[in-house]
């Protein structure tokens, strides 16, 4: 009976610790790809910050300093809206991986228990002691 139950828990440890790294792979990949988007964006940031900042440097002219700031607005905006498309594409798969991650690894938790046959209860004797 005991080296059942030791049975029992070792293959609940094992599966347990192989459903944890299937769930930390699901993991790391979404945060490896959002963080390729945050670094992605924040590079296009920073280069069209800088090249702004050059041509508001470089034009006196008050229609192409309105120009030039539209277009850095516009083009910033349709980045921010692409991020937030990309972002939003990451986490409605990864939401699919972790359904489908969870519904797997419920049915492998889902344990039958068999009953257990109850031992006859021992007879008292009448004599008292």
């Amino acid at each position: 009976m005991q080296n059942e139950i030791f049975e029992k828990m070792t293959e609940a440890g094992k599966s347990s610790y192989t459903a944890m790294q299937e769930l930390s792979a699901i993991n790391s990949e979404v945060f490896k790809n959002l963080a390729e988007l945050q670094m992605g964006f924040a590079t296009y940031s920073i280069e069209s910050g800088v090249e702004f900042v050059k041509t508001l440097s470089s034009n006196t002219n008050y229609k192409d300093l309105i120009a030039a700031e539209t277009k850095y607005a516009t083009e910033y905006g349709t980045k921010a809206m692409e991020l937030g498309s990309k972002t939003a594409d990451i986490l409605n798969g990864s939401r699919d991986d972790i359904v489908s991650f969870f519904e797997k690894n419920i049915e492998t938790a889902t344990v039958e228990l068999k009953p257990v046959a109850k031992k006859p209860a021992a007879k008292r004797s009448s004599k008292a002691a």
